[in-house]
């Protein structure tokens, strides 16, 4: 039980980055924001209250914003890491590359909103229903990532970023 502590606590900044990347969408996209948790210990590390999106579009916008601030993050970070052993600037970079990468798939809660967002909308806008397969995207991360692919997806990010953006 201890060892979720130290890994929740490690992974605080990817939370955090996740909440931000949440509630900069949601102000990007005119909607109005209540209350931000960027950390917190239990079943749910952070949250964003906000108000119910217009649309499909902004509803679609908050729940994909961690995957785009926190990959982005997370490909900067290891561009900015290389192996030394006589500085430790580099290995900061590393850290931080990891600990928001793993969280940059949005949460089954984010994925719960956008389904019933575009339930909700389907009868008044038909075209949502072309938001359905991206939907079940996101429902197929969130399953990879209880099986811990989220950890492929920060190696992908890191040979990315190490190999592609540092030239």
């Amino acid at each position: 039980m201890w060892l979720y502590y130290i890994y929740d606590l490690l992974t605080a900044p990817g939370v955090a980055m996740h909440e931000l990347g949440h509630a900069f969408f949601c102000l990007t996209a005119g909607v109005r924001v209540y209350k931000v948790k960027l950390f917190q210990f239990g079943k749910t590390a952070g949250y964003v209250e906000h108000e119910e999106p217009d649309n499909f579009f902004q509803g679609f916008l908050i729940s994909i914003g961690p995957l785009i601030v926190n990959t982005l993050f997370t490909l900067f970070a290891f561009a900015k890491f290389h192996f030394t052993v006589d500085d430790w600037r580099p290995w900061v970079w590393l850290y931080f590359g990891v600990a928001v990468g793993l969280h940059a798939i949005p949460s089954d809660g984010d994925d719960k909103a956008l389904l019933a967002l575009a339930n909700r909308r389907v009868f008044k806008n038909p075209l949502v229903i072309l938001g359905y397969p991206f939907i079940l995207i996101l429902y197929i991360g969130f399953i990879l990532k209880k099986l811990h692919i989220d950890w492929l997806l920060v190696f992908v990010l890191f040979w990315l970023g190490n190999i592609y953006l540092k030239k």
